[in-house]
């Protein structure tokens, strides 16, 4: 049984790299294209099983030869897919994601068969045992999926799991209230500062951090790209330095950065060090191109920890960055 349960969408990423939009009815051609196995959930299960966690994902793909594909990468990582539903009249879900220079990507796509998430199928049993239970917010975009997600952290909430969310751009715009509604249930969550700007009214990250932490959420990590993260945890609110990557295509980074949270905790790393571990993997998931199998690994990790020590940035943070590279080790062993 995974040690993390992620429940969310699977898809299919197209990246194509280009100079800049074109004109409303011109052509945009792109300089280079590759195909990722993609998806908020699936990207953070992925990453996770890299580190040696166990882990599972609930979702819902066709049967066709995306769904083919994006289960390969997800079962070659080390992802359980047990709980995989399969649908026979939507294709699985396919994303077209346009990045240009600055790394920066805007995504067009069909969530296919994710919305279709038939909620009386979850296995509850498979979500109590887990020791995390993680949702990304697309999941509560559309029915049947949000019944799924509601019911699933229900699941988890009676079996005293800890829940984080992944709150997800359109979900905290469009579902605004279906977001709130889960948080005196969440223990820890990572919003952008827009999506914590559209749950608190707050354009302010430090009053935004805490309100949410008045809804009762243990941790608030509220990522801000380029400018690291800010957290809220214990009482105390404190910002994290991010980590010098030439940034090619922020695909991922995002999800990148929900696994080193949650691998820290699983790791028993506190705050601070888990603040710091999600940073650095979400800035190697933006200095590759693509989520899926382009995302980062232990080694990765290691080294790019390893480089900052030298870095006047990170004098302060010394201890944290020491004590991961001392867990990254034992889970090398």
């Amino acid at each position: 049984m995974p040690q993390v349960v992620t429940l969310g969408d699977i898809n299919i990423d197209i990246i194509a790299s280009i100079s800049c939009y074109p004109a409303p009815g011109g052509d945009g051609l792109a300089e280079r294209a590759e195909v990722h196995s993609g998806g908020s959930a699936a990207n953070t299960a992925t990453v996770l099983a890299r580190f040696g966690v166990e882990v599972g994902i609930i979702g819902r793909v066709g049967r066709d030869p995306f769904a083919e594909q994006a289960l390969a990468r997800l079962s070659e990582a080390g992802v359980d897919l047990c709980c995989i539903q399969r649908d026979d009249e939507v294709i699985t879900g396919i994303m077209f994601i346009p990045v240009t220079p600055d790394g920066e990507r805007t995504m067009f796509g069909y969530r296919g068969a994710n919305p279709r998430l038939d909620p009386v199928l979850l296995d509850e049993e498979y979500i109590a045992q887990a020791d995390v239970f993680h949702l990304s917010g697309y999941a509560l975009l559309a029915e049947p999926q949000r019944s799924a997600a509601r019911r699933a952290v229900e699941m988890a909430h009676r079996a005293s799991v800890t829940i984080s969310l992944d709150v997800g751009l359109e979900a905290a715009a469009r579902v605004t209230g279906e977001v709130r509604a889960l948080l005196p249930l969440v223990d820890l969550i990572f919003p952008s500062r827009a999506e914590a700007e559209h749950l608190t009214g707050s354009h302010d990250v430090g009053e935004a951090v805490r309100t949410l932490l008045g809804y009762g959420i243990e941790t608030v990590a509220l990522k801000l790209g380029r400018q690291g993260c800010v957290v809220g945890s214990e009482g105390a609110i404190f910002s994290v330095p991010t980590f010098a990557v030439e940034v090619q295509d922020t695909t991922g980074a995002g999800d990148s950065f929900d696994a080193g949270f949650i691998l820290g905790r699983l790791w028993g790393l506190g705050v601070r060090q888990s603040s710091v571990l999600a940073n650095a993997l979400g800035a190697l998931a933006a200095s590759a191109v693509g989520a899926g199998d382009a995302l980062p690994g232990p080694e990765k990790a290691r080294a790019l920890l390893q480089g900052c020590r030298s870095d006047p940035v990170w004098q302060d943070w010394e201890r944290e960055v020491n004590r991961i590279l001392e867990r990254l080790a034992v889970a090398s062993q």
